[in-house]
């Protein structure tokens, strides 16, 4: 049996409040199993797997993160409201405070991203660390196993890239599926090879996640350098960098809000 309000809780505005904790509980506890059960489909849909493991996490962070931004704004709609309808001008300054601090820190922490997601030398540094590189010594046949794209779909493979550092000395470079039955450098004008002089360099074409091989030959021994360049295309980060400029949009606007409600009720609260 629900507890029965006194005049005094009614007339404080108690009677409005739990309604509104009721009616926001009712609006977010359904969108948050929502936001759970769209990651997992979106995630397998995708063509997620264990073996090899691949988390395609792209498109499903897009989706949720929408709609966290979408209820990031309804809780705020919901503090305005709860706001209003507190009686208490400590409890309206309070809140008002504790809003503003959470919103400054929000808008914080969204600015970084934010610069971090549209400065493209951000994602270079990353692809740059995410990118194998060694210096290898052939004796005849050298395999190099690798995958298409990212673990998590966020990279690429963009170019590979084999320097030979002996002089004199020539491998023989190509690069084919995990079952070794499709070479992918057959066309007429794709490097097939690598010398002192002239190094291998191979612009992948863009392909869905699966395992390759890099293979280099060579009738003796050599001692060569690789690097498999994986990149973050644009269109990975520029999606999220939208999404947090919006995040920073709404906490500004939300500590906007606040500060004119702070200050009204400043004068008259005793908590602080």
């Amino acid at each position: 049996m629900a507890k029965e309000l006194s005049e005094y809780d009614k007339l404080e505005g108690t009677y409005q409040i739990i309604r509104l904790k009721r009616l926001e509980r009712y609006a977010f506890i359904p969108q948050v199993i929502g936001i759970i059960m769209v990651f997992a489909l979106f995630t397998y849909l995708e063509g997620a797997q264990m073996v090899p493991f691949y988390f395609p996490v792209f498109l499903s962070m897009l989706v949720v993160s929408i709609w966290i931004l979408v209820l990031s704004i309804e809780f705020f709609v919901f503090r305005l409201m709860e706001i209003n309808f507190r009686k208490s001008e400590s409890a309206k300054f309070l809140m008002a405070s504790r809003s503003m601090k959470k919103a400054t820190t929000g808008i914080v922490i969204f600015g970084i991203l934010c610069l971090i997601l549209f400065t493209p030398f951000m994602t270079q540094v990353v692809s740059s660390y995410s990118s194998p590189e060694e210096e290898i010594n052939i004796n005849g046949r050298e395999e190099i196993t690798f995958t298409s794209r990212g673990r998590f779909n966020f990279m690429m493979v963009e170019s590979i890239e084999v320097e030979i550092l002996d002089e004199g000395e020539m491998v023989e470079v190509s690069v084919w599926d995990k079952p070794m039955e499709r070479k992918l450098n057959r066309n007429v004008g794709d490097p097939t090879q690598a010398t002192m002089d002239e190094a291998f360099e191979y612009d992948m074409p863009e392909l869905k996640f699966e395992e390759y091989v890099l293979v280099m030959e060579t009738s003796g021994m050599a001692r060569v350098r690789y690097r498999i360049n994986y990149h973050i295309p644009s269109s990975r980060m520029f999606p999220f960098a939208l999404i947090s400029l919006g995040f920073l949009i709404s906490n500004a606007v939300f500590a906007a809000l606040m500060q004119p409600i702070k200050k009204m009720h400043a004068d008259k609260a005793i908590y602080r």
